[in-house]
C-alpha cells in the first residue's frame, strides 16, 4: 500500500492503518510505503517502508520504490499517488489498483460549480474555458499544475487494473472520465466511541473537518444566529481566522468553539457529546466520513444534499439533508431535531443499525478483496507474463 504519510491523525492515513492491519490479521502479507513517517505506530504483521523522494518524478520510479519493491509485492495498492510512470512500471512486477478519494481527475478538485451543482464534465480541454466558474481560488497562476495533475492521476486510473472509490459521487466522476474497471467500496469508522459525559445534557451542534470554504462552516457559523445551542469546530484550515471574526462580527463568538484539531481520543468524545453532526459541505462530498463517525456515537446528522452524503444518510430516518449554502434551511433543520430529544434517539439509533449493516471493517474487508481478486484476473488476462503471476497466498 503506497500513501504520502504514515500518520495516525484520521483521514485517508487511518483507513489505510486499519485496512492494512485487518488484512494482516487474517494472514495477508501487507507493507506500507510512505513518503512521510510521522508515528511510530506500526500494526502487528505490517512492514512499513520509508521513501522520501517518492514523489519526486524526477528521480526514476525504481530509485523511489526501490526497498519496497525488493520485498516482492504480488500486488500493489495506491493511494494518493497520480504518477501513470509508477503505474506502468509496476504492472510489469503486480497488478495494481489505484484508490480514488476524491474527484481526483478534477482540476479545482472540489468537482462543483456553485452550492448544489455538481460538475458533470469529465477532465480535457473542455475544463478550461469553464475554470472560471469552477476553480474556486483566487490564485488562477495554480490552476496550470493543477490540470496538469488532474491528467496524471486520470492516466493513473486508466493504466491501473482496478480504480478504487469509496462513494457513489466518486464512483460517478471516474464513469464520468471513462474509466471501466472500477469498485466502489464501503467507508468505516476509526474512531473508537467514547462514552457521553456531562455536556451531553446540553444542546450542542458538532463539526469536524477542515476549515476550508467547500465544507461550510460559513454557512454553519450564519445558521447558528438562529440556534440555541453550543457549536464546536473541530478542525483546522486556511479559513479558521476568517471564521473566527464572522462568528464575533455575528454576535455568535460565545457560543462556538473553535477547537482546532483533535486527536482521535477527544474527537470521539465530541461526537458522545453531540445532539447533532452537522456537515454543512457546500462541494459534493466525496463521502462524509465524519457522518458514520457520528452514527458510531448514536448522533444523527443534519447534512448538506450533496455528493456521498446520500450514501450514509437517509432523510427523515437517520437525519435530516439540507439545500448546500442555505444558513436559513440548516438552521430550520437543527432546531427541528434540537426540539424533539426522541426524534433523535431514534434517527441516532437508525444511524447505528446503517452503520452495522453497510459501513463496518468487515464490509470494507470483502469489498476490498473482491476489488484485489478483480485486479489480479484484469492484470493476468492482460497478458502478465506466467513468471511473474502473483500466487492467492
Amino acid at each position: 500500500m503506497v500513501l504520502p504519510r504514515w500518520v495516525r491523525d484520521g483521514g485517508v492515513s487511518a483507513h489505510i492503518g486499519a485496512s492494512a492491519r485487518a488484512l494482516a490479521e487474517r494472514g495477508t502479507r501487507v507493507a506500507v510505503l510512505a513518503a512521510k513517517v510521522e508515528s511510530d505506530f506500526v500494526p502487528p504483521g505490517v512492514r512499513i517502508f520509508h521513501s522520501p523522494e517518492l514523489f519526486n518524478r524526477e528521480l526514476p520510479v525504481q530509485e523511489r520504490m526501490e526497498e519496497a519493491l525488493a520485498w516482492g509485492p504480488s500486488l500493489v495498492h495506491l493511494n494518493q499517488l497520480g504518477d501513470a510512470a509508477a503505474v506502468e512500471l509496476l504492472r510489469r512486477m503486480a497488478p495494481v489498483v489505484v484508490s480514488a478519494h476524491g474527484f481526483v481527475a478534477c482540476t479545482s478538485g472540489v468537482h462543483y460549480f456553485r452550492p448544489g451543482s455538481e460538475c458533470q464534465r469529465a477532465h480535457g480541454p473542455g475544463c478550461i474555458p469553464n475554470l472560471l466558474r469552477c476553480a474556486h481560488t483566487r490564485d488562477p497562476l495554480s490552476l496550470r499544475p493543477a490540470y496538469t495533475l488532474a491528467g496524471r492521476e486520470l492516466a493513473s486510473l486508466q493504466m491501473a487494473d482496478m480504480a478504487v472509490s469509496y462513494s457513489s459521487a466518486v464512483d460517478r466522476h471516474l464513469g464520468i472520465n471513462g474509466i471501466a474497471h472500477r469498485r466502489l467500496v464501503p467507508y468505516f469508522p476509526t474512531v473508537v466511541p467514547a462514552e457521553p459525559s456531562e455536556r451531553a445534557h446540553s444542546p450542542r451542534v458538532v463539526f469536524a473537518g477542515r476549515v476550508v470554504a467547500p465544507k461550510g462552516v460559513e454557512t454553519l457559523v450564519r445558521a447558528a444566529r438562529e440556534v440555541d445551542a453550543r457549536f464546536v469546530v473541530c478542525g483546522d484550515g486556511w479559513q479558521l481566522p476568517k471564521m473566527r471574526r464572522l462568528a464575533h462580527r455575528l454576535g455568535v463568538e460565545e457560543r462556538i468553539e473553535f477547537a482546532g484539531w483533535l486527536e482521535p481520543d477527544a474527537l470521539a468524545q465530541e461526537f458522545a457529546d453531540a445532539s447533532i453532526v452537522a456537515v454543512p459541505s457546500l462541494w459534493p462530498e466525496p463521502f462524509g466520513i465524519v457522518g458514520i463517525e457520528g452514527f458510531a456515537a448514536g448522533r444523527p446528522a443534519v447534512a448538506s444534499r450533496t455528493g456521498g452524503i446520500g450514501d450514509w444518510l437517509k432523510d427523515g430516518v437517520s437525519g435530516l439533508m439540507v439545500a448546500p449554502g442555505d444558513p436559513g434551511a440548516l438552521a430550520g433543520a437543527l432546531n427541528e431535531l434540537l426540539a424533539d430529544p426522541e426524534r433523535r434517539d431514534r434517527m441516532g439509533a437508525a444511524g447505528e443499525a446503517t452503520l452495522r449493516s453497510r459501513f463496518t471493517l468487515e464490509h470494507h474487508l470483502a469489498a476490498i478483496t473482491e476489488a484485489y481478486t478483480a485486479a489480479r484476473e484484469a492484470w493476468s488476462g492482460a497478458g502478465a507474463p506466467a513468471s511473474l503471476m502473483p500466487s492467492m497466498t
